[in-house]
């Protein structure tokens, strides 16, 4: 006689099939990706079998079943076979991309360093550049300042050197005013001795070659202007001052006239022409009766 259905039949079917699909897709094999390699771990199922309360009908007291073993479990599933060529390209990909990346920030780097170095130098070079426009400032007034402290050191060497040369000079047109003096008293003492003697000459000359007239009388003085040439000879005699008496003046007057020519200045003449012309080429005599022989 056949058993009707129980209740956990169906569940046994669906557990059945599943394992089946499993098996099946396992047989077949499953290649991962070469980009994004995954393993999956099957997932299992454990079957049960539950036992459903059919409405209690009034049976016969049955003998209890056996409980069913449930399936044994599917064996694991094979290791996924591993692409080593495609891990290996990866791989190198990876490392390409580390390399990269490191020759990157590396490149990164020492363009920082370049950056840092070439900041580094123009601040070394502005400061360099401006710690010598300070030295070259202060070199400038530096000079600037020992150019004028040096021209006002000449100019007072200048003023010094000039206040003794006046000074100098000063001293030596006194002392040359003073030996002029000293030269002109000298040469006028001996002029006025050279002119005396000329002079005693010239009137001892005329004096001699006078003839007193009979009307002259003690007293009697005339004043004469006597006119010589270059070589001492008389050319001209006036009475400036008469002694009142027509023939004693005109004694004196032929007197000069009878001299004719002073031999002896032709020497002062030779010896100081200046003294001659100052002193006898025009001069004064004064004729008086107390000083002439009777």
């Amino acid at each position: 006689m056949k058993r009707p259905a129980t209740g956990y039949t169906w569940p046994t079917i669906a557990s059945v099939l599943l394992h089946g699909s499993l098996l099946a897709f396992i047989a077949i094999g499953w290649t991962p990706q070469e980009k994004h390699r995954k393993v999956v771990t099957p997932r299992y199922v454990e079957a049960k079998l539950l036992q459903l309360n059919a409405p209690p009908t009034v049976q016969a007291k049955k003998e209890p079943k056996a409980e069913a073993k449930p399936p044994p479990a599917p064996p694991p599933p094979p290791p996924p076979k591993v692409d080593t060529a495609a891990q290996e390209r990866q791989e190198q990909q990876r490392k390409e991309l580390e390399r990269k990346e490191q020759q990157r920030q590396e490149e990164v780097r020492k363009e920082q360093v370049r950056q840092q170095q070439l900041k580094t130098e123009a601040e070394r070079k502005r400061k360099e550049e401006q710690a010598k426009a300070e030295a070259e400032k202060k070199r400038k007034e530096e000079q600037a300042k020992a150019e004028a402290e040096k021209k006002r050191q000449e100019e007072l060497k200048r003023q010094q050197a000039e206040k003794q040369r006046q000074e100098q000079l000063r001293r030596e047109q006194e002392l040359a005013r003073a030996l002029e003096a000293e030269q002109a008293l000298a040469d006028s003492a001996a002029d006025e001795q050279q002119v005396g003697s000329f002079s005693s000459y010239v009137k001892d000359r005329i004096v001699s070659n006078w003839s007193r007239p009979p009307s002259a009388r003690l007293g009697m003085v005339a004043e004469l202007e006597i006119t010589l040439d270059g070589q001492a000879r008389v050319v001209g005699v006036a009475i400036i001052k008469s002694s009142g008496n027509a023939a004693y003046d005109l004694s004196c007057e032929q007197a000069v006239r009878r001299a004719e020519q002073f031999e002896r200045l032709k020497e002062l003449i030779q010896q100081d022409r200046a003294a001659y012309e100052k002193n006898f080429r025009r001069f004064r005599l004064k004729f008086d009766a107390q000083d002439l022989r009777f």
